[in-house]
C-alpha cells in the first residue's frame, strides 16, 4: 500500500526541521551531494500554492556526476519508506527525459511511480544544466533526526565514485 502524498498540506514550519537537516547532512557526507537549501517560506514556482520547502520537509541537493546521482536517486526510492517525492530535473534516471526531467512520487494514481515531464507538465527548472534533485520527506520524520539515523544505519550503502 503506498503512503499518502502530503505535499504542502501541513502549515509552514517555524524554521528548519531536524530530521530534514539530518538527511541532508547524511547525503552530503556519504554521497558528496551539495546542500542547495531546505527551509524557505515561499510559493511554488508559477503557483500561489505553498512550496513544501515552507513546511521544512523539502531539500535541494546538488550533484556533479549524473550516473552517480541516478544511482542514489534509485537507492533513495527503494530504501526510504518516508520519501514522498523526488524531482530529477535533468532526467538522469531515464534516457530520453533529459529535456524536461521527471519526478517520482510515493502515491501517483494509487501507487508509487514516475512521471516523465513535458513542456506543459513539469516541476519547474528542467534540463541537463539543472544539476540537482528536489526531495520531500514525510511529516512524521521531519522532526526526528534519530529515526533518520536509525534507519540510515540499516541500509547498505552504494559504492560510488564521488567527484
Amino acid at each position: 500500500m503506498p503512503r499518502p502524498y502530503t505535499g504542502s498540506s501541513d502549515d509552514p514550519a517555524d524554521g528548519k526541521r531536524a530530521g530534514t537537516e539530518k538527511l541532508v547532512e547524511l547525503m552530503v557526507k556519504t554521497y558528496g551531494f551539495t546542500n542547495l537549501g531546505t527551509f524557505a517560506v515561499r510559493s511554488m514556482r508559477g503557483s500561489n500554492r505553498l512550496s513544501v520547502h515552507a513546511t521544512g520537509r523539502a531539500m535541494d541537493l546538488g550533484w556533479k556526476n549524473p550516473a552517480n546521482a541516478a544511482q542514489v536517486a534509485a537507492w533513495c526510492i527503494n530504501n526510504f519508506p518516508w520519501l514522498e517525492e523526488l524531482h530529477d530535473y535533468a532526467g538522469t534516471t531515464k534516457k530520453g527525459t533529459e529535456t524536461w526531467g521527471r519526478g517520482w512520487r510515493c502515491n501517483r494514481n494509487g501507487k508509487p511511480g514516475w512521471l516523465d515531464y513535458t513542456a506543459t507538465n513539469n516541476a519547474g527548472t528542467p534540463g541537463v544544466s539543472s544539476r540537482w534533485y528536489h526531495l520531500e520527506i514525510a511529516p512524521e520524520v521531519a522532526d526526528d533526526p534519530h529515526a533518520i539515523v536509525k534507519h540510515w544505519k540499516t541500509l547498505t550503502k552504494l559504492a560510488l565514485r564521488v567527484d
